[in-house]
């Protein structure tokens, strides 16, 4: 067994027995017994575990149920927003999705709406 930890502190030698002690124990499989007589888990710890996990409720559970619930009716929403945008929105050069999404279309006139917009923002002559 090769040693990757560097002591740089030989002034505690109760910690160098303790780590001799221990991997003297490792070596002689004494460790597992001394993990059992000093409060290791007793068999069938991780059973007894999942069974009381698996009994409460637990947050995701909660969350899969929500999402369950509204997922199905946030999609019927935007299928139904995006066919009335379809609708209502004349096809004047506008991709299928940007007038899907109701983006107003872009035009040099907009543009520079937008601009004098921001530039008056800041000097309160809105």
């Amino acid at each position: 067994m090769s040693d990757d930890v560097h002591h740089d502190a030989p002034d505690e030698p109760a910690l160098e027995r303790e780590v001799a002690r221990y991997r003297a124990m490792v070596g002689t499989g004494a460790a597992e017994d001394a993990a059992l007589v000093t409060g290791g888990f007793d068999a069938g710890f991780a059973d007894r575990v999942m069974a009381r996990l698996e009994r409460e409720e637990s947050l995701g559970r909660g969350l899969q149920l929500v999402f369950t619930r509204l997922a199905p009716m946030a999609a019927a929403a935007a299928i139904v927003i995006a066919v009335l945008n379809l609708r209502g929105t004349p096809a004047s050069g506008q991709s299928l999705v940007s007038r899907a999404i109701g983006l107003p279309a872009v035009t040099l006139a907009s543009a520079y709406s937008l601009d004098n917009e921001l530039l008056s923002w800041g000097d309160g002559s809105q």
